[in-house]
């Protein structure tokens, strides 16, 4: 039985996942080393820890066939979707019943796919595996070749991967009210403030815990925030995509007053001797002054539930600035670069065919613009 566990790196005391035999308390070494190799990549952490648990179930399943990591093909992958897809237990279906039966969504076993090619592409370039053997899993042949092509863009006709077809659904979207109502439930300037920052510029959860006061200096003046990537945050919070700064187009000057009255009035003198230079932080209690975490900012969104029963969450914020933007006609590359998204193909992939196949009067009902 292998299962992934929490280790902690001696040198940095950095917390890391490592995917043990538990038979041998040893690790899985091809996943391990795999891992590790992400890790030194600087890969989101939910990344990591997404291809440690996909590389968990395929390695189950390797051994429930009796099979040798080395010796995977195509086919033998297309099985393991197969048997992914209907949780485990059925070995072959026909396309007909995939849909009806399956007991995966088709974007975790895709996660789980790309897991596996990701492996497989790390190990063939450092030798581990035969490259020819292993090409098909990523990419076909072509003049760049090999390996390589998992990572080189290239014409669409070539491609090889193996993929299950996702159902585009709309993602969810606030309406304007339930934003009012949400901050107008904040009971702090700090709480009112995170709302309002995750209402008017689509950041991230990890963005927004990552700010640091330098990072909004220029809020005040000139209504803009900057992203960027730190390794060392006090939180553990990191950025996703790209560096950039992002303007507030609306609700300017109610953001600047919030942010204004959370530093002049809450903001603990603690954090400044702490001094992490954190912008959210926590209020009060043993742990006043030090950097608000993922689990306080998750809290808060139980608590604004609790006051107003609006389900919301802070990704729900990024898909309603998204899409409110493209329905005012925003470019999609301004759109992209916003949100931080590296590609085009990635905005469009989330949110274009929204835009394409229904009205946003018709999701919300008739409601005034911003």
């Amino acid at each position: 039985m292998i299962r992934v566990e929490w280790a902690i790196d001696p040198h940095t005391s950095e917390r890391f996942h490592c995917v043990f035999d538990t038979s041998s308390c040893l690790p899985i070494e091809p996943i391990q080393r795999f891992l590790n190799h992400c890790r030194n990549r600087r890969l989101a952490a939910n990344t990591v820890s997404t291809y440690a648990y996909r590389l968990v179930d395929f390695w189950r399943w390797l051994e429930l066939k009796v099979f040798d990591w080395t010796e995977i093909d195509l086919e033998k992958l297309a099985d393991f979707v197969d048997w992914y897809l209907l949780g485990g237990n059925v070995e072959v279906i026909s396309e007909d019943a995939r849909e009806s039966v399956s007991k995966r969504s088709a974007r975790t076993v895709n996660q789980a796919v790309t897991a596996i090619q990701e492996f497989y592409t790390h190990h063939a370039l450092n030798g581990r595996v035969d490259e020819k053997q292993f090409t098909k899993l990523v990419q076909g042949f072509g003049k760049k070749g090999g390996f390589l092509k998992g990572i080189i863009k290239s014409t669409p006709e070539k491609r090889k991967r193996i993929k299950i077809r996702e159902p585009k659904l709309f993602p969810g979207c606030l309406k304007d009210e339930e934003v009012a109502v949400l901050a107008n439930a904040c009971t702090t300037y700090r709480d009112r403030l995170i709302v309002m920052l995750l209402r008017e510029t689509g950041v991230r959860r990890g963005e927004l815990l990552g700010l640091h006061l330098e990072d909004v200096k220029n809020l005040d003046v000139r209504g803009r925030i900057r992203i960027v990537r730190r390794e060392d945050n006090a939180n553990g919070a990191k950025a996703k995509g790209m560096e950039r700064e992002i303007p507030i187009l609306h609700n300017r000057k109610s953001v600047q007053e919030t942010f204004n009255a959370y530093l002049l009035e809450e903001y603990p003198p603690e954090a400044e001797q702490i001094g992490h230079g954190m912008l959210f932080v926590n209020l009060e209690g043993k742990h006043i002054g030090q950097a608000m975490s993922l689990i306080r900012l998750n809290k808060l969104f139980d608590q604004l539930y609790e006051r107003t029963g609006i389900k919301a969450h802070p990704h729900l914020f990024r898909h309603t600035f998204a899409t409110r933007m493209l329905q005012t006609n925003y470019l999609d590359q301004y759109v992209q670069q916003l949100l931080g998204h590296r590609s085009i193909a990635t905005t469009k992939d989330v949110y274009s065919h929204v835009v394409a196949e229904m009205s946003l009067d018709q999701y919300l009902g008739e409601e005034d613009e911003d």
